[in-house]
C-alpha cells in the first residue's frame, strides 16, 4: 500500500474525516443512522488490536512520539466532546 499523507496538500489540514468516511467500520456503524453502544465498543476493540500489533514494532523513540500523539488526541477528543455537550445544553436552555 502506497503511503498516503495525513494532510491535505493545499490546506495542510488533517484528512482524517475524509478517511473516516471511507472506512468500512464507519459506513457500517452509520448504515442505520444510529451509532449503537456495541458499535462504539467494537471500534474500541479494533483500535486496541491495532495498537497491540503496532506497539512492539516501534523503536523506543518512535514509541514515545506515538504515545504523545495518542495522548494529545485523547485530550482533543475530550475537549471536543465538552464543547459539543455545552453547545447542546445552551440550545436546550
Amino acid at each position: 500500500m502506497a503511503r498516503v499523507s495525513w494532510f491535505d496538500e493545499q490546506s495542510q489540514q488533517p484528512k482524517f474525516l475524509e478517511y473516516a468516511n471511507q472506512m468500512e467500520s464507519w459506513q457500517r456503524a452509520l448504515a442505520d443512522g444510529v451509532v449503537q453502544p456495541e458499535e462504539v465498543q467494537e471500534q474500541a476493540e479494533r483500535i486496541m488490536s491495532l495498537m497491540r500489533a503496532l506497539e512492539p514494532k516501534l523503536s523506543d523513540e518512535l514509541h514515545e512520539e506515538v504515545t504523545t500523539l495518542l495522548y494529545e488526541l485523547a485530550v482533543f477528543y475530550g475537549m471536543q466532546r465538552l464543547v459539543e455537550t455545552a453547545l447542546l445544553e445552551q440550545e436546550r436552555g
